[in-house]
């Protein structure tokens, strides 16, 4: 037979395939009889062209789909999209210990790492190992770190003042949070914020590298192909790799350094005056089984961290500024709520005394609401099946629920939902929010990252209000839109703001 021939009736199999699977996706199913568009449910293509095609976010789709729908919306042949925010506590339950779906979790190439283990047993045992240092007592004896941190941002920003720039709030945020979850993984950060303009090389990598997420996620083959290939391997060959290299290798290449600079002298942590992510990770007595994990988990580790670390908490704080500078009415307030505790600039309170301050507590947690994450946290139904929503819904199928959902739902927070109030915190009768706040996800698998991200979120928003006056430069609402990419994405001009320093 010919090659010609031979390629002719492979096309034709796949094409047979093809049609079988639709056939099979459209009447025979386990999830046929849950509604949703057409194609959607015949093809795993629907969601490819929607995210990777149009460029669009699917979660803000699936608000109008779930109008025309109901509360169950079949998004692929083997995933259904919650719309009811009771949902979210029924999928999320700290009693379902369900494994996480591979087509989400397998997105960032990366197996092994506390986000991405797909079974439970897996991820209990790495979190056993690293939640000492992520308590709550643990992060305020390390608050002097993140101090450290937010005046090195003020510190970078004043300079910038002098050249009458405004600041790119987006990098500034990410290069805070970024140099602050370097110090708490390796003990040292990359320098990001002494980068000029805050475009350090991993920031721009980083943020460059989320606009191929939605093609890894729904392209597996793509996926496989591209992580065969170690990253340092593509940095050496690929001439000029630093400008032409993928950003996806550069940021990996630029982690997997950090990581052998630990690995090759682990001596070096010693003089690191705080205990590490790795400082754990590389303690036998720290496992049950009392080996520590090789080279792969390692990396793995270290790179869900810093990809999770970096981006959420920066992204609140730029969400959050965005809106309260939109109300100079809040911005004295808080100015003046800050004073109280802050009086000269000179002496920093302690992140007790910001925790005490009701709003600015209510500030970030109102900026948690609005937090840009449209990702559905996919679970697997187990075997027996389970009811979600009221609904029995057939093991194995693939189950999740945005954040944006729950935070956007008027259900839950009234007509006023899409406004920016803090004060719906101090209300009277409005004790039980808490339980719809929901940015770190909740049951076994949230993010243990929590405490930090609450100190890094006080100490910054302190920083930033009390420190500095703040104005928005010219950035428009079309500008603060974001793309879903797993994490978000601003296409277009990101956050600018004139901060001049504040009088003491």
């Amino acid at each position: 037979m010919s090659p010609m021939s031979l390629f002719l009736v492979g096309l034709a199999f796949a094409a047979f395939w093809g049609f079988f699977q639709v056939l099979y996706n459209v009447f025979f199913h386990p999830l046929r009889k849950f509604p949703g568009p057409w194609l959607a449910g015949a093809t795993s293509g629907w969601k490819a062209y929607k995210e990777v095609i149009k460029g669009e976010t699917l979660a803000q789709e699936l608000f109008d789909l779930h109008r025309r729908y109901g509360e169950i919306v079949r998004i692929s042949p083997n995933e259904l999209h919650f719309g009811n925010p009771n949902a979210f506590h029924d999928i999320y339950h700290s009693s379902r210990r369900w494994d996480k779906d591979p087509g989400l979790y397998r997105t960032p190439g990366v197996k092994s790492g506390s986000f991405v283990f797909l079974k439970y047993d897996q991820a209990k045992e790495r979190r056993e190992v690293l939640l000492p240092i992520f308590s709550k007592k643990a992060i305020q004896n390390l608050e002097h770190l993140v101090w450290r941190n937010a005046t090195r941002l003020a510190s970078s920003i004043t300079k910038a003042n002098v050249t009458q720039s405004s600041i790119d709030l987006l990098f500034a945020f990410r290069s805070y949070t970024l140099d602050t979850i370097m110090c708490f993984t390796f003990g040292n950060c990359v320098n990001a914020l002494e980068a000029p303009e805050f475009r350090d090389p991993l920031i721009l990598a980083m943020d460059a590298s989320l606009r191929a997420l939605p093609v890894l996620k729904n392209f597996p083959l793509v996926r496989n192909l591209i992580y065969a290939v170690p990253p340092g391997l593509v940095m050496r060959i690929l001439p000029d790799a630093k400008r032409l290299a993928p950003r996806l290798y550069q940021v990996r290449d630029l982690i997997q350094q950090q990581l052998q600079v630990v690995l090759q002298c682990p001596s070096k942590l010693d003089s690191v005056s705080h205990q590490t992510i790795f400082h754990r990770m590389l303690d036998p007595q720290a496992y049950r089984r009392k080996s520590v994990p090789n080279m792969t988990s390692l990396h793995d580790e270290g790179f869900t961290l810093i990809f999770a670390g970096a981006n959420t908490v920066a992204d609140t704080l730029l969400m959050g500024h965005w809106h309260t500078m939109r109300r100079p009415d809040l911005l004295a307030q808080l100015r003046q709520e800050l004073v109280t505790v802050w009086p000269s600039l000179d002496t920093e309170p302690t992140l007790k005394d910001l925790e005490a301050l009701p709003l600015l507590t209510a500030t970030i947690k109102e900026s948690l609401r609005f937090i840009p994450s449209g990702v559905s946290l996919t679970r697997v139904v187990p075997p027996g099946g389970a009811v979600i929503s009221g609904k029995h819904i057939p093991g194995g199928a693939a189950v999740g629920m945005a954040i944006l959902h729950v935070h956007q739902s008027a259900e839950v927070w009234g007509d006023d939902v899409l406004d920016f109030r803090p004060e719906r915190w101090l209300e009277d009768g409005k004790k039980d929010l808490d339980h719809w706040l929901v940015p770190f996800s909740r049951g076994p698998r949230m993010c243990f990252g929590i405490n930090l991200a609450w100190a890094e979120l006080y100490i910054a928003f302190a920083t930033m209000i009390r420190r500095f006056d703040l104005a928005i430069d010219g950035t428009t609402p079309e500008d603060m839109e974001w793309r879903e990419c797993i994490a978000a994405y601003y296409p277009r001009r990101h956050l600018h703001a004139w901060c001049h320093p504040a009088q003491s």
